[in-house]
């Protein structure tokens, strides 16, 4: 064989391998971010998020409208055409879920959840002085808090993967990925996680739920996911951690059909997981984010109580164990 021969099947070698797909054991490697609104990053908290923030705090609302969902939802539009969501609730504990099931999702390096901001609607501001008269008929109070959520054109409704749908004894596995459906695999793998771990029965558990009554619901669209080009977009998280968690034992078996339903994780995410439980107060250091990012949310709303931190750490731990199995189930 010619040097110049081995020379060629060298590189042509090693140009296989930087193009190969890597999947290890039970873990997805995605080099393709989960979202394009949300950048990807180290940090525990994308850039995206405090640019939207700062933003929407300097706009000058023009127009509020019915939208964006139920009840006292609005659509808000502002000076320079930024569009949010607004969402206003009485119950407390649903506006905490919202907003703690955010920073819990940075925490875990999930970048799906669109970026929000909170707010008063105090009508004696600059920000809200132009739509006084929509504020008054939303029935939104000053002093109490709303969420402006980056509001996202053009998505469409998402339906299972059909591997997902028959909720088969094994699930997605590692032997079921290919290198089109791996990152979409993934983001489905970190949506069931991070509804196992907040407790949410408004979305794959709500389907699970109703299927004794609804034998097709499992062709339909899932309720508050949606998608934006090949991104998936977790929607209205309010059931999260608190809601969730005080009536999770009616919907306990759902979450775990749910969780069990995948054995394949993105490798970041299981890094987050790994370093939150290594951390000392993982309670205590999500009430550090929201602190930072969000202090009107400590002000304006009760906080989060210890049995809730408990249930929080557990559920985490109880991931992390599945995770652990799957391992062992799929390790070379």
């Amino acid at each position: 064989m010619s040097l110049i021969h081995i020379v060629i099947t060298v590189y042509t070698s090693l140009l296989c391998v930087m193009m190969e797909v890597k999947v290890t054991g039970a873990y997805v490697d995605s080099t393709v971010s989960p979202s394009v609104y949300i950048n990807s990053s180290s940090e525990p908290l994308s850039a995206d998020e405090g640019q939207w923030a700062g933003h929407v705090a300097q706009l000058v609302a023009v127009k509020v409208q019915t939208g964006c969902g139920r009840m006292q939802n609005r659509l808000v539009t502002f000076e320079d055409g930024t569009k949010a969501c607004a969402r206003y609730r009485v119950n407390s504990n649903l506006m905490q879920g919202e907003i703690y099931s955010y920073f819990l999702a940075q925490l875990l390096g999930i970048k799906n959840l669109p970026p929000l901001a909170l707010a008063l609607p105090d009508i004696n501001t600059r920000q809200w002085s132009r739509v006084a008269d929509a504020v008054l008929q939303s029935q939104w109070q000053a002093d109490k808090l709303i969420i402006l959520t980056k509001y996202i054109s053009n998505i469409n409704e998402v339906v299972l993967p059909q591997k997902l749908k028959g909720l088969l004894k094994d699930g997605v596995t590692p032997k079921d990925l290919t290198q089109n459906n791996m990152e979409l695999y993934a983001q489905w793998s970190d949506l069931i996680i991070f509804d196992y771990i907040i407790g949410n029965m408004d979305r794959l558990v709500n389907s699970l739920h109703n299927q004794q009554w609804n034998s097709e619901i499992m062709d339909m669209p899932v309720h508050n996911l949606a998608r934006k080009d090949n991104s998936l977009l977790f929607l209205d998280n309010e059931d999260g951690l608190f809601h969730g968690y005080r009536i999770m034992n009616r919907y306990s078996q759902y979450h775990e059909q749910s969780l069990h339903t995948v054995c394949v994780f993105r490798a970041s995410t299981v890094s987050h997981i790994e370093r939150l439980l290594q951390a000392n107060d993982l309670g205590q250091m999500l009430i550090d984010v929201v602190q930072k990012h969000e202090p009107k949310a400590l002000k304006y709303l009760p906080r989060i109580s210890n049995k809730t931190m408990d249930t929080l750490t557990q559920r985490i731990s109880n991931v992390m164990e599945h995770i652990r199995i799957c391992e062992q189930q799929y390790s070379s």
